[in-house]
């Protein structure tokens, strides 16, 4: 239960703790309400509220919590203007909406100095949550329900297609156009066109909620892996989707986050346990209902959706995990640095980049090669490569395609069509916007299970004595983005 007295919501309905507000506002809803896949005839049907409510809220004046700039804003303030500027812009003078503004706007998890990675799954299923009750408030839809866009589905010709209603017409009148896309995106092309693979639901495999060991865990791996690489596909990285600042003004934003939190449900629904500590269960968030009001959101009330009173059309099956890996807080297994690479940092460029590996330091005798390594890797011993300490000067804009041994002079081939593929980089929240979350200094990283790749080419015949790693970028990245992974290490656990 929250901390807020109940006397605070009767008397002012100015801050209401989300358990009251639910009370008052929700609980007596009768039926769970359905999202639906974006392509369905239901999907479709709200697709075209959206579309005439998102015209509304953008010409709602800006000070206004319901408006579209308010909730932009949310996520984070635009990038060539700080929060404090804006402040003073829109709010001149005090009021309760400026307070209102100051408590809510760059407050999106996990990708400011000092944030919590694991509050990246509630934080977003707030937000997607009060802004689909605004639309039914604005649009006087109490049935509407915000649809997913399910662009990791191959089956369906649309599937990794930016909708159409998105793209057409390509003018100002549709208010869920955005010219600040990448052309292929915009043209109606497969968003991974270039980087098959990139959209794989691989984080569904993860045991734990929260990193394991080089385990990223479900809510780190689903952040760092799919749903930044989808950011950066939609793009572009100067003010579109790829960039953290200007990400939520595309209405396409909601599509993708409605879909990241089906992701996150399907996960849950398989047997998977959110965290159980209480810095993750009762910390707080502060949001706007279709009212104005301000509601406190605890993470306690947002870790599933039948609470909720809503549910989605369609669900995504989970591979199984052993037992003794299921809890929240899982042990990890015991893990050994088997490489390194030696260079320390690793600039990436325009052109694949190969990073040699050497052994860690240590006595002699434990310094067996990798390749020896592989040889003798037990059976439940994995061998991980691990990227820490992303950062660029801006975001390139592609994503960066990961082998494993790759002979020199090899022209890659994206997705396992290569069998030395073993996944992409995207440096989505790499760069520094107001104090990134990576110049922070914060622990975040990305693994990759490099183990079936190194057993394949090892059974083949085709792993060098001294195994190397290959990052290429898909396309041409930004002349200025100066990306940069660093530390790079092989981790068996």
């Amino acid at each position: 239960m929250s901390k807020f007295p109940r006397r605070t919501f009767i008397a002012g309905l100015s801050t209401i703790p989300f358990a009251l507000w639910f009370e008052k506002y929700a609980a007596a809803q009768t039926r769970a309400h359905i999202r639906y896949n974006v392509t369905s005839v239901n999907g479709l049907k709200m697709l075209n509220i959206y579309r005439a409510t998102v015209g509304t809220m953008m010409s709602t004046a800006e000070p206004s919590p319901i408006g579209w700039l308010f909730q932009w804003y949310t996520h984070n303030v635009r990038g060539d203007r700080t929060k404090a500027a804006e402040l003073a812009r829109v709010y001149p003078a005090p009021s309760a909406q400026k307070t209102l503004a100051t408590a809510m706007w760059n407050t999106c998890q996990a990708h400011h100095a000092g944030d919590v990675e694991d509050y990246f799954l509630p934080w977003h299923r707030m937000y997607v949550y009060f802004l689909e009750r605004i639309i039914r408030k604005v649009s006087g839809h109490a049935e509407f329900t915000l649809p997913y866009w399910n662009y990791s589905n191959p089956a369906v010709p649309s599937g990794p297609r930016v909708p159409k209603a998105f793209r057409a017409p390509a003018a100002a009148t549709n208010p869920l156009y955005r010219p600040q896309r990448n052309a292929g995106a915009n043209a109606g092309s497969p968003i991974d066109a270039s980087d098959p693979g990139a959209l794989d639901l691989t984080a569904l495999a993860e045991c734990t909620y929260s990193p394991s060991g080089v385990h990223p865990g479900f809510n780190s791996d689903l952040d760092g892996g799919l749903h930044g690489s989808v950011h950066v596909l939609v793009g572009n990285a100067s003010r579109g989707m790829g960039s953290i600042p200007w990400a939520a003004n595309d209405p396409i934003f909601w599509m993708h986050h409605c879909n990241i939190d089906r992701l996150w449900e399907s996960w849950n629904r398989a047997g998977r346990l959110n965290p159980t500590t209480a810095s993750w269960l009762t910390h707080q968030f502060v949001f706007a209902d279709e009212n104005g009001n301000q509601v406190i959101g605890t993470i306690q009330d947002f870790k599933r959706v039948a609470p909720l009173k809503y549910a989605y059309d369609h669900y995504e099956p989970v591979p199984a995990c052993p037992a003794a890996k299921m809890g929240p807080e899982a042990a990890a297994e015991p893990q050994q640095t088997r490489a390194i690479a030696p260079a320390g940092a690793v600039e990436l460029s325009g052109a694949p980049v190969q990073v040699n590996f050497e052994a860690p330091p240590g006595p002699e005798a434990e310094q067996l090669p990798l390749s020896q390594r592989i040889k003798q890797l037990k059976t439940g011993r994995r061998l991980y490569v691990v990227a820490r300490n992303l950062r660029a000067d801006v975001q390139p804009g592609v994503l960066y395609h990961v082998y494993f041994d790759l002979p020199a002079g090899t022209t890659p081939k994206p997705g396992k069509r290569d069998p030395h593929y073993v996944g992409t980089l995207n440096f989505f929240d790499a760069h520094d916007h107001e104090g990134g979350a990576e110049a922070a200094g914060t622990a975040k990283f990305r693994s990759f299970d490099v183990t079936r790749v190194a057993k394949n080419l090892q059974a083949t015949k085709r792993l060098s004595t001294k195994p190397g790693l290959t990052i290429a970028p898909a396309n041409q990245p930004e002349a200025d983005a100066k990306p940069v992974v660093g530390e790079i290490t092989v981790v068996e656990q």
